[in-house]
């Protein structure tokens, strides 16, 4: 399995940030990552493959007209359509029922890597990794430096933002790890797999594909 460079000389426990001035996000802030946020993003979303005009003028009706100002980014992260300079493409022909973006999500952490072409801010230098993977890994190496944001500071060599969305994302969603009230995480199995990420971190079509 391919592990991540998690060295760090904290001693602290506390969030130690490499590059002045720069938080590595994760995951937006705009609305959480949720089953019930994943259902109605979808049912805004055309259910069929079009042209990226077609899809550009059928999202201007849809949320107010506002949707490429903030909610696509978090439907992109979650990677429930692919755009490109010629066509759009869903991840879903129907609204799915609570159980299937449930089992969606679930599978969807598991693989969900950091850079991506959607986390625009941070990420000096750092090539992408499995989110919850490297987390584990770090802990194996560190379990006496468990805090989420020290996690976040050395595998992204700054600080970590929006630490509540991404705590929410992991206790809601990753099935071996949870992030208690101090935000330490604490590790509930280590069978977690091998779970292999695009090089690129700004393909667009990888990163849609690699959730299929």
């Amino acid at each position: 399995m391919a592990r991540y460079s998690t060295n760090t000389e904290n001693t602290s426990g506390r969030a130690m940030v490499k590059y002045h001035n720069t938080k590595s996000d994760p995951i937006c802030k705009w609305r959480a990552v949720s089953v019930n946020n994943l259902i109605e993003i979808v049912s805004w979303l055309p259910k069929q493959a079009m042209s990226k005009e077609s899809f550009r003028d059928y999202m201007s009706t849809h949320y107010n007209g506002d949707f490429f100002h903030t909610a696509y980014q978090l439907a992109c992260q979650m990677a429930l359509y692919y755009e490109d300079n010629e066509q759009y493409i869903p991840r879903f022909d129907h609204v799915p029922t609570e159980e299937e973006a449930l089992a969606y999500l679930i599978r969807w952490m598991s693989k969900y890597y950091v850079p991506n072409p959607f986390t625009r801010r941070g990420f000096i230098n750092i090539p992408p990794m499995n989110f919850v993977n490297a987390i584990i890994d770090y802990m194996e190496d560190h379990p006496n430096k468990p805090n989420l944001a020290t996690v976040g500071a050395a595998l992204f060599g700054g600080e970590m933002g929006n630490l509540s969305s991404v705590k929410s994302m992991l206790n809601n969603l990753a099935v071996v790890l949870k992030v208690d009230k101090n935000n330490n995480i604490v590790v509930l199995s280590d069978k977690r797999g091998t779970i292999e990420v695009n090089k690129d971190r700004d393909d667009k079509r990888a990163f849609f594909e690699h959730f299929k």
